[in-house]
């Protein structure tokens, strides 16, 4: 039963804070994207943290987000079963919009934590709302996970031109009066494609806002959402202050896209009929003598390619952030 629900999670949590790591939380869509990343986290040992957003789900479920969502979570569990670590799943960006799917997931257990996004709204109101699908989640070992500050750029159906950075002193008491389990922090990072080189990373807030939570006895752990264009030295920088999740999609569907873009660039001529042959594709190419190769337009073939791209980088990444060889394993008691 690799995957579990947040009780462990709090454990993993525990366990990379007492040890210095820090977990990559990795978007996914489809099947491709999660098999390279069981690929990659079962040759390393390291307990997997994978992630649905709304439009995720939407696009999973053909336009309908609970429909989307059952069937990416089921999928989760059925892929990681045999697998010799633990998987989570976290719901990234849902809003007050999505408050129908969060109770789904809570029900039923789809979930191990619950992001929710309210970082638009006033200070009040970002505590009220983070505050209700903490009580939303009582009893079923779910963690929330609420952001104060705001992150430049776009992430899936989530968009804003401008950042906000974190205050210190309004995080413990953020902390304290929603009861969130995680505290997303704006420091500098941005949605979307970005240069680590470029962005002004304000470590001194995250220190600070380490010290504090930690002065408040508050063992909350850190998160920092837009980390795609991060550099090694600024991944392993930000986890010395009390990150233990790092978010990454954009990274993934870089790789996705561009895996599949030089591999049907190197096999055009299996594909593309040539000059002078009738594209007729309803009666797949009746005349002349060329045919398309069917061991090359198989979607499947180029489908292991893409798992294996992801494979790749998803070993990179989660080396940077030290989680390697971590894993709760088959600790059933948590």
């Amino acid at each position: 039963m690799p995957f579990r629900g947040g009780v462990a999670l709090r454990e993993a949590y525990r366990r990379a804070e007492a040890h210095g790591y820090a977990f990559m939380a990795n978007n996914f869509a489809e099947s491709n994207t999660l098999v390279g990343l069981l690929e990659a986290y079962t040759a390393a040992r390291s307990d997997l943290l994978v992630q649905v957003s709304p439009g995720a789900a939407k696009f999973a479920g053909a336009g309908d987000k609970a429909v989307g969502l059952r069937a990416l979570a089921s999928l989760v569990r059925a892929l990681s079963a045999p697998r010799p670590i633990a998987v989570f799943v976290n719901l990234d960006h849902f809003t007050t919009g999505e408050m129908d799917l969060i109770d789904l997931a809570i029900r039923e257990r789809w979930v191990s934590s619950i992001m929710i996004d309210a970082s638009k709204e006033s200070f009040d109101e970002n505590v009220r709302i983070s505050r209700d699908v903490v009580r939303r989640a009582e009893g079923s070992g779910i963690l929330v996970e609420a952001e104060l500050g705001k992150i430049r750029g776009v992430e899936d159906e989530i968009a804003s031109s401008d950042a906000f950075y974190t205050n210190p002193d309004e995080a413990v008491e953020f902390v304290r009066a929603s009861g969130a389990d995680l505290l997303a922090i704006s420091i500098g990072t941005e949605h979307g494609v970005s240069k680590g080189k470029d962005i002004k990373l304000r470590l001194d807030l995250a220190k600070e806002i380490q010290a504090k939570l930690a002065k408040a006895n508050l063992s909350t752990p850190l998160v920092l959402h837009g980390s795609s264009g991060l550099l090694p030295d600024q991944v392993r920088a930000v986890i010395q202050y009390g990150i233990r999740k790092l978010n990454k999609d954009t990274h993934y569907q870089y790789v996705y896209a561009r895996t599949a873009c030089e591999f049907y660039k190197a096999h055009v001529a299996d594909i593309i009929p040539p000059e002078g042959t009738e594209d007729d594709v309803v009666n797949l190419f009746p005349g002349g003598t060329w045919s398309p190769n069917k061991k090359i337009f198989d979607p499947r073939v180029v489908g292991k390619a893409v798992q294996d791209g992801i494979r790749g980088i998803a070993l990179a990444l989660l080396e940077q952030a030290g989680s390697g060889g971590q894993t709760l394993g088959d600790e059933e008691d948590l």
